[in-house]
């Protein structure tokens, strides 16, 4: 319901999202310390962007952009996943710019996301517009073991379906490939928000991990626009199932992915 970002460069990083994203950034809070910034499209909120400071509660690694998941209670959610092998960076405490209270988990892989509870006043409104959220996913290891986790810090799970790999670029391969993969259902949510990988030997030593995708308009363009702001491009546009995509790295090193979107059969 709420994805963030630290920055230790919050001025680039707000030209760069609103440059590929079009986003508007109005500050929530701001201190000599540094600010809490909300991006907008219109009037509707996307997420939000901080001030990195050193000592802050963060995993360790590059800076990310962070899932937040509604519970609800965020102390009984951060307890059932420590329970179920995650662990915390920041304890449950109350959250000074959204309201409600919150705490920073990480899987039993080490994966960092958000539990929250509160009146979802900080909820994420501009869901599957373009410029806004439309998907996020977990790349895992072990898909099993962490549908186990969920299930057991959620109450739902990724259910699979197989998919069918649309023809690559590439002239000399081949057609269309099945591939698993995993949808999360939860009970009363439409449409579906998320979805779960098993990562294989062909990704290397590539860390699991969320990964949120913002929907464009032209994946191509949007990649080559993200270059042309300072960004990095990490996996080239790609056709997928419900469209076209490409892994970004923002100037900051935060990795994030935009997609274009058609209809799914």
């Amino acid at each position: 319901m709420w994805w963030d970002l630290a920055s230790k460069d919050v001025d680039a990083t707000k030209k760069f999202y609103s440059g590929l994203l079009g986003w508007e950034w109005h500050d929530l809070m701001s201190s000599p310390q540094g600010v809490f910034s909300q991006a907008q499209l219109g009037d509707k909120v996307v997420g939000g962007v901080y001030t990195y400071s050193e000592g802050m509660p963060l995993p360790e690694g590059p800076l990310m952009w962070v899932n937040a998941f509604w519970v609800d209670d965020a102390d009984a959610a951060m307890e059932r996943a420590v329970e179920k092998g995650g662990s915390v960076i920041m304890p449950a405490c109350d959250d000074p710019a959204g309201g409600g209270r919150k705490s920073l988990l990480l899987t039993p892989e080490g994966a960092p996301f958000v539990v929250w509870s509160g009146d979802k006043g900080v909820e994420n409104e501009a869901w599957g517009e373009v410029g806004g959220v439309v998907w996020t996913e977990y790349y895992t290891r072990d898909v099993a073991k962490i549908n186990e986790f969920i299930g057991h810090v959620f109450g739902s799970r990724y259910q699979r379906v197989d998919l069918m790999l649309p023809p690559s670029d590439d002239k000399d391969a081949e057609g269309e490939i099945e591939y698993e993969y995993h949808w999360l259902k939860i009970d009363g949510v439409e449409p579906d928000r998320g979805g779960m990988m098993h990562m294989d030997e062909s990704w290397g030593d590539l860390q699991p991990h969320f990964m949120v995708y913002f929907h464009v308009e032209d994946c191509d363009a949007s990649a080559a626009r993200a270059a042309e702001l300072g960004g990095k491009i990490c996996v080239p546009p790609t056709n997928i199932p419900p469209g076209r995509f490409s892994v970004l790295e923002d100037p900051q090193g935060a990795t994030f992915s935009v997609m274009s979107l058609q209809p799914m059969e």
